[in-house]
């Protein structure tokens, strides 16, 4: 049943009396439009009456035979015509969805996965999966972990989730990456292909707001081995943190797998000795991925996983 309402007065219409209506209207001749419908002619006529009841007008123009619609009728068709049709894609539109071939892919997004691989792979699923649709939130991964388990994200792509059980959430590693620090490029520093970490000391170390685990392990191999850095927490987001070094600032922990990202005027360089790699995990809710989130996860296995190696 298609209810109508016009916030005064609700219509109950029946689907079938609106199938019955467009194949009439198509074919102006009662006998065809039963055959066409596999209905018996009076069953056809009951639900002809029914609608036009239903509507409070007129459709037809017949006396013994169809003459054409009345102006109602002519009015009503079009849409007649279209809610039929979405009725009958109806079905497969479901499937669609259930397969993971259609509906939305809403992705959290760590600053330190947003690499060139993995928008490499949310490329080639959008090209696998067009009637998806995908939209990215970028964040810090607390609130990103948070939204995943209220269900307002499918997939996050950020740190292990040591909650991640009790929030009723499953990863999976994708990747580590190793972390270094971004420079200007006119910084001395800069000039090697790697950074002694004794180079950094007495440097303002910038990191981001409200976000501690940003930058801790370039600190806390910074404390192991006597180099003192000067932490200043002032960006609330990466592209301010980058700022923060183009100003000459400080300088900031940075991915080596983001050095393709960067400005031109900065470079992100390896540390010697290097702090430990970071894993990168994608984490859904659920004992099990979504279909689209499934499917997300096998490109991206076929991708930066296995072809680059960035499983280490």
């Amino acid at each position: 049943m298609i209810v109508i309402s016009d916030d005064e007065n609700d219509m109950n219409l029946e689907l079938r009396w609106l199938r019955s209506f467009v194949a009439v209207a198509e074919e102006l001749h009662l006998s065809r439009a039963a055959h066409r419908l596999k209905l018996a002619q009076p069953a056809l006529t009951t639900q002809l009456q029914q609608l036009e009841e239903a509507v409070g007008a007129r459709l037809l123009e017949r006396s013994n035979k169809i003459h054409g619609l009345t102006a109602a009728g002519a009015a009503l068709l079009p849409e007649a015509r279209r809610l039929v049709e979405q009725a009958q894609t109806l079905p497969g539109l479901a499937a669609r969805a259930q397969r993971g071939e259609s509906g939305r892919l809403r992705l959290g997004l760590i600053p330190p996965a947003a690499t060139a691989a993995v928008a490499e792979s949310f490329r080639r699923f959008v090209e696998a999966w067009p009637a998806v649709e995908v939209s990215i939130r970028q964040d810090s991964q607390e609130p990103l972990v948070a939204a995943l388990a209220a269900g307002e994200l499918d997939l996050v792509i950020g740190r292990p989730a040591h909650a991640a059980a009790k929030a009723g959430l499953k990863e999976r590693r994708l990747f580590g990456e190793e972390q270094g620090v971004v420079l200007r490029r006119d910084d001395p520093r800069a000039e090697g292909e790697r950074l002694a970490l004794t180079a950094l000391a007495g440097s303002r170390l910038l990191l981001l707001k409200g976000n501690p685990h940003f930058g801790r392990m370039l600190l806390d191999l910074a404390t192991r081995r006597a180099v003192p850095l000067v932490p200043h927490p002032g960006a609330e987001d990466f592209p301010g943190l980058l700022w923060l070094v183009q100003a000459g600032l400080g300088i900031a922990p940075c991915s080596l797998l983001l050095a393709d990202l960067l400005p031109r005027t900065l470079v992100v360089r390896p540390l010697r000795p290097a702090p430990p790699r970071l894993a990168v995990h994608a984490l859904w809710r659920g004992p099990a991925p979504t279909p689209t989130v499934a499917h997300w996860l096998e490109i991206a296995g076929e991708s930066f996983v296995a072809k680059q190696g960035l499983h280490s």
